[in-house]
């Protein structure tokens, strides 16, 4: 009797723990936050590719010609206005992201976009472009050969890849001449940490374990995102060292900060495994997507002491296509299940775009989605 009671003690304590593993995750803090003044900084610019194989611009696009002209006049080419043949030169905009505490000479990746009726940028250089922050100050040079991702036999057969070409990428082609100067402290030796999903429940959690690391009261909950930090006397000489041990803490929360990115010029879909969806119907040209999401209550064992029923949830996916395909997806399926389902019907990267963009704006998908 004894045994067998032990026994429903341990199973009971293993019970306890895989709940509190399945419902409680902890993060450390640089996860879900992150501190005030520390943040990238977006670039632009004006530029060309040369090098195309007869798929830049045409002479409709003025303001190429007129780049190509302005170019040319540096190297003492001051006539050559009536001999430009630009179909080999495409007009571009660069951009680019500057990360905080970038120094001189590190490289970033720069994004390139066609702006005239440049059919394609594939095989372009592009040519030395400064890259201006919103104080009209150069912070980045690029150059060097445009990426377009992979051919198109490799993906002709998921992706529409009528507009792919005329945006690229040159990685690692831009390097920093300026640097952005980063303060994440402020003249009252005052940090600020900001949640990158505002929670009160996650903001009270955040300012209790940094109160009990440092064994006073120097962190304060300001709203559901901001959470206040005083420095400590000791770290104030130290201020790296003292952010580094915010980061280093772990907070207990709810679940995971889930997030979809898609890369729609090469068809690329990357997710996390348990990104969730709930009931919802989504009907786009063609596809009609029905989401059924039923809860479920498993009983416990009768013998187990201190156990309740649990309620869990199932879902069935109907997705449908052009003449009438149709695939039925088995219950407890998640979105990449869904994506799976509309490659199968032939959906274009734009069409699962949509439908994903349409879930999130009905909150039936729990995750961030970012486009690449």
């Amino acid at each position: 009797m004894i045994r067998n009671k032990f026994k429903l003690f341990i199973l009971f304590i293993l019970f306890i723990f895989i709940i509190s593993e399945i419902f409680g995750v902890e993060l450390r803090v640089r996860n879900i936050a992150r501190f005030k003044g520390v943040r990238d900084n977006q670039l632009n610019g004006f530029g060309l590719v040369v090098g195309l194989k007869g798929t830049g611009d045409t002479k409709t696009t003025i303001f190429t010609n007129q780049a190509i002209t302005n170019m040319l006049k540096n190297y003492g080419l001051s006539d050559a206005a009536n001999q430009i043949k630009v179909r080999n030169v495409a007009a571009v905009m660069v951009t680019a992201n500057l990360p905080a505490f970038a120094k001189k000479g590190d490289k970033v990746d720069v994004v390139v976009s066609s702006m005239g009726d440049a059919r394609s940028l594939e095989g372009g250089v592009l040519l030395q472009t400064n890259l201006k922050g919103i104080d009209d100050n150069i912070y980045v040079v690029a150059q060097g050969p445009v990426s377009t991702g992979p051919g198109d036999s490799a993906i002709s057969s998921i992706v529409s890849l009528k507009n792919r070409a005329t945006v690229g990428r040159v990685p690692g082609g831009g390097l920093v001449e300026r640097e952005v100067p980063v303060t994440f402290v402020d003249d009252k030796n005052n940090m600020y940490l900001l949640l990158f999903i505002p929670d009160f429940t996650s903001a009270y959690r955040i300012t209790d374990v940094i109160n009990s690391q440092f064994w006073g009261e120097i962190a304060s909950a300001v709203d559901a995102g901001t959470i206040k930090i005083s420095v400590p006397f000791d770290f104030q000489n130290n201020y790296v060292e003292f952010a580094a041990a915010i980061e280093g803490l772990y907070v207990e929360t709810e679940e995971r900060s889930e997030k979809v990115v898609i890369n729609e010029r090469t068809g690329t879909v990357v997710m996390g495994m348990d990104v969730s969806i709930d009931s919802c119907a989504v009907s786009h040209g063609n596809f009609n997507v029905n989401i059924n999401v039923t809860k479920q209550i498993s009983q416990p064992n009768p013998f187990l002491p201190g156990a309740s029923a649990m309620v869990y949830e199932d879902s069935n996916i109907k997705v449908e296509g052009g003449g009438n395909q149709m695939v039925v997806l088995p219950q407890g399926v998640n979105v990449q299940d869904l994506v799976n389902a509309l490659n199968v019907l032939g959906a274009s990267t734009k069409d699962i775009i949509a439908i994903l963009q349409a879930l999130r704006a009905a909150n039936a998908l729990h995750a961030d989605i970012e486009i690449m």
